[in-house]
C-alpha cells in the first residue's frame, strides 16, 4: 500500500537530554510523521469516520511526550513509533525527531526511523 497520512513539524515541549541542566527544563522537539493508512474507502465514500484522525494522532504524541522524560531522541522516536502502531493499528510509521539548538552550528539534529506492525 502506498497511502500515507503526513504530519509535519509537530512541536512538543518535553524533558529531553542527558546533561544535568537538560533534566531541569523543557525543550522543544519537532516531529515529522508518515503514517501508512488505506484511504481508498474513505475517499470513495467521503466518510470522515473511515479516515485516520490526524488530530487524535497529534494529540496522542503531544500527551505522551509532554509527560515523558527521555534522555535520548532515539528513545523518543522508538516510543512514539511503537505507541502509534499500537494505539492506531497502523501497518507502518516513519518517525523523525528533531532537536533544535542541540548543536549551535546546525538548525537541528535528529533521528529518523521506520517501524512496521508484525
Amino acid at each position: 500500500m502506498s497511502d500515507r497520512v503526513l504530519i509535519q513539524n509537530l512541536r512538543v515541549a518535553t524533558v529531553i537530554g542527558v546533561l544535568d541542566w537538560e533534566r531541569e527544563v523543557r525543550q522543544e522537539l519537532v516531529l515529522d510523521l508518515i503514517l501508512e493508512w488505506d484511504q481508498r474507502e474513505a475517499a470513495r465514500t467521503d466518510d470522515v469516520g473511515l479516515c485516520l484522525d490526524y488530530a487524535s494522532v497529534s494529540q496522542w504524541v503531544i500527551s505522551h511526550l509532554s509527560c515523558a522524560q527521555y534522555r535520548l531522541i532515539e528513545t523518543v522516536a522508538e516510543k512514539v513509533a511503537q505507541g502509534l502502531l499500537t494505539e492506531f493499528s497502523l501497518p507502518s510509521v516513519d518517525v523523525t525527531v528533531k532537536k533544535p539548538g542541540a548543536v549551535p552550528e546546525a538548525d537541528w539534529v535528529g533521528v529518523s526511523i521506520r517501524r512496521e506492525r508484525h
